[in-house]
């Protein structure tokens, strides 16, 4: 029940770290399309042994070279790990066969693993080590990396809320990603965030029902500037926006979290 890497055994030589995450999750994602048919389905089988998907998994193995402690500026550490957390959570479904919900594999998030330069991190480590800045998990309450973890020094500082809308945990109610890019982050994630929020902050009689993203890192945007700040820079004009300007509480309703698969099976 212990950690599994799924980029083993690693690849000899050192990469930049950037071109190697996308280059990665450009071809997870395209090995994907490959075997999504007409109603959105995947071929999970014909996926896991095709020749794109090897490919990925080829890409997925170089990372054990990318020079991660040369990723100083904050866009750029933000772009590789949203990209590596995408595409091992699609590698982790393929590779454990996953066909129902990620939530029936026990410990997913703390198991499925990369390598990743000299060190080793789980999606649980990339998430809330590295893009939560080393903050407490929802379940269980505590910190990924301890005081002397030198994965610490990879943290993004300070995070950035907007993250949460470019990954992806594998389960329906996720937002969709793509390649995100150091030199369009910015644009990439305001973009990301808008589409979200005005997908899942609703006016539901005199009430906010929200995304559960919002209530289980509602820290999160608190350390920003507050969520009331974040949904009103977000949301377009309509019902939601002018009741929560009109001084409506956000987020005082939960939608239901759907776990199942993001895309389905078709096998």
């Amino acid at each position: 029940m212990g950690r599994v890497v799924l980029n083993e055994p690693a690849a000899p030589g050192a990469l930049e770290p950037g071109a190697a995450a996308e280059r990665l999750q450009t071809l997870m994602l395209t090995a994907l399309g490959h075997h999504t048919d007409e109603r959105g389905r995947v071929y999970y089988g014909r996926l896991a042994s095709s020749d794109a998907f090897a490919e990925a998994e080829s890409a997925a193995r170089a990372l054990a070279g990318a020079r991660v402690e040369g990723l100083t500026a904050r866009g750029a550490r933000l772009a590789f790990w949203i990209n590596v957390y995408n595409a091992l959570v699609l590698h982790g479904i393929v590779r454990l066969g996953v066909r129902a919900s990620v939530r029936r594999v026990w410990n997913f998030f703390g198991r499925v693993s990369y390598r990743v330069g000299g060190h080793v991190v789980s999606l649980d480590d990339v998430e809330h080590g590295v893009l939560r800045d080393n903050r407490r998990r929802p379940w269980p309450p505590l910190r990924p990396f301890g005081a002397g973890d030198p994965r610490r020094a990879l943290a993004v500082r300070p995070p950035d809320p907007r993250f949460h809308f470019a990954i992806t945990c594998g389960a329906a109610s996720c937002p969709p990603v793509g390649v995100y890019r150091a030199d369009a982050i910015d644009t990439q994630l305001d973009l990301a965030a808008r589409n979200f929020v005005n997908q899942e902050v609703v006016l539901a009689g005199e009430r906010l029902a929200c995304s559960r993203i919002f209530k289980w890192y509602g820290a999160d945007f608190e350390a920003a500037g507050g969520l009331a700040d974040f949904l009103l820079r977000h949301l377009d004009d309509g019902p939601a926006r002018r009741a929560l300007a009109g001084g409506v509480a956000p987020c005082a309703a939960w939608h239901p979290y759907k776990w199942t698969l993001q895309h389905q099976p078709a096998d």
